[in-house]
């Protein structure tokens, strides 16, 4: 009866409230709270970016010239890509060199738009990001590394593409680890408060890496496994020397 009774104890260990993602939130608050105001930085191009883009014109043989077959392809979609030099621009056919970096890609779509207009009429441009890839490691469904190919997504989205926190995942202590300008940061997010979409660390960059850690419970349900597998052991030579000791007798 003892043992049984531990036995329902043991889920108790998890609290319901770290199973939740925002846990500041409740249905009054969702009804008169008017939102928190979010200032969505756009991403910029910057240097190894991948740019997928395309030149739409009435004439075949115009559109045929900016199909890049030395360019770099992205398996998914297969979309030609134009990779961003160290430099901040894209070798582009006809037109050379085109500065790039720090533009969005509106920006960049128009000076494209505007470069190739020097050499051809009636053309259309098309820019957009390829090659974007985040990595989430940790107490998530799914670890693993993941392209998106929109110009930005937020955290709640990235751990979506991992299938989610695990059971045992620690939503209230989010590792982001990013890289930019040679500088590597160390950045943490609490998924459980609402307040994290006013965080400049919301909308995550390219090569973000995202690492759930464990809750403690994690680690006591693992120490009870390992004492039950260790009192297994024992147990069996225990019998094993009993045995050994009866034989003897004999």
């Amino acid at each position: 009866m003892a043992v049984f009774t531990l036995l329902l104890a043991l889920p108790s260990c998890v609290s319901y409230e770290k199973l939740k993602y925002v846990t500041d939130l409740d249905s009054e608050i969702v009804l008169q709270d008017d939102g928190l105001q979010v200032t969505r930085v756009k991403k910029t191009i910057q240097p190894q970016d991948y740019l997928y883009i395309k030149i739409y014109s009435l004439e075949e043989q115009v559109t045929g010239i900016f199909y890049n077959r030395n360019s770099s392809y992205n398996t998914d979609l297969k979309l030609i890509s134009y990779q961003v030099n160290d430099e901040g621009n894209i070798d582009f056919p006809f037109v050379g060199n085109i500065f790039v970096q720090d533009l969005t890609i509106e920006e960049a779509k128009d000076k494209i738009q505007k470069e190739l207009s020097k050499y051809l009429n009636n053309t259309s441009v098309t820019v957009m990001f390829v090659g974007n890839k985040i990595t989430i490691l940790g107490e998530v469904g799914a670890p693993g590394e993941y392209p998106y190919f929109d110009d930005k997504i937020n955290v709640f989205q990235a751990i979506g593409f991992a299938n989610g926190v695990a059971d045992y995942g620690n939503k209230e202590n989010i590792l982001l680890i990013r890289e930019k300008n040679n500088i590597v940061s160390y950045n943490y997010l609490d998924l459980t408060k609402k307040n994290i979409v006013e965080s400049e660390y919301y909308y995550l960059l390219p090569n973000d890496i995202i690492i759930v850690d464990p809750i403690r419970a994690k680690y006591r349900n693992l120490r009870q496994r390992d004492l039950a597998m260790l009192s297994t052991i024992l147990s069996g030579i225990t019998t094993i020397v009993s045995l050994y000791f009866a034989f003897n007798r004999n």
